[in-house]
């Protein structure tokens, strides 16, 4: 994977008509302006019937790989065939971003229609805060999480690159503020962990989202500031599940 995949905001498959293919354009430089990898086609084999099922099975393939789905809704679209069935082949997949845009509302100015992209950049940024022994755990979330084209700051890898790491945090946590969530998780480690005390204190005053993820046998309870938080239960063990509410809580969060 090359340096700038690797800081993708979030992966877009832009669905859309053809016709309205010069529209599509400013969709999605307007997301590639703002950090995402946005895919926009047209494929020259779609004319030919004979490989209408393995060309489906292509589409469906990328769609299932990419965490953001974005219609480029129009009268053409809404006569497409195949537009229809990426549409409904993505509502049939768990923890997909789904966003519409009214290609017909550009003639009365595309500024106000690409503004709802924006709320995609607010879910980009994932600050996990953690105990160094935890790491093991809390590498599966990160991989899961940066597959789906997160931006997780994990500060792990400030401390490896060799960077301030208060100043790496503080950033860090200003843009999770912006821009995304905070992933907080509690364990017995943490629990004796000075460094995770004052990392939860600098989250909590940065007024960032906070999800709080349980993944041991300690009880929220010993972290006060966080019981009234809702908190996901990992504590037998990261499964997919466990994975796919974790994805669903940081796409609920309206930040």
């Amino acid at each position: 994977m090359s340096h700038w995949e690797k800081k993708a905001n979030g992966w877009v498959f832009i669905s859309h008509a053809s016709e309205d293919y010069e529209d599509v354009r400013v969709v999605r430089n307007y997301l590639e302006d703002r950090g995402f990898s946005a895919l926009m086609f047209y494929l020259k084999s779609l004319e030919h019937e004979s490989r209408k099922e393995q060309i489906k099975k292509l589409i469906g393939w990328e769609i299932s790989a990419r965490n953001i789905f974005v219609l480029c809704n129009s009268i053409h679209a809404q006569n497409s065939e195949w537009v229809q069935w990426e549409s409904d082949y993505v509502k049939a997949l768990p923890n997909k971003i789904y966003k519409t845009i009214d290609i017909v509302a550009f003639t009365d100015g595309k500024e106000s229609e690409l503004k709802k992209l924006d709320y995609l950049t607010k879910k980009a940024t994932i600050y996990l805060s953690y105990t160094h022994k935890d790491k093991d755990k809390v590498d599966k979330i990160s991989a899961h999480l940066n597959s789906l084209g997160y931006k997780v700051y994990d500060g792990s890898t400030a401390l490896e690159g060799g960077d301030d790491i208060e100043e790496v945090m503080e950033q860090a946590l200003s843009e999770a503020a912006r821009n995304g969530v905070v992933l907080m998780f509690l364990s017995e480690n943490a629990k004796r962990s000075k460094w995770f005390w004052d990392e939860k204190s600098r989250a909590l005053h940065s007024g960032a989202s906070i999800i709080p993820v349980v993944i041991d046998d300690v009880g929220i309870r010993d972290f006060p500031a966080l019981r009234d938080k809702q908190f996901i239960d990992a504590s037998k063990g990261l499964s997919d599940s466990i994975l796919q509410l974790i994805e669903k809580e940081i796409n609920y969060i309206d930040v």
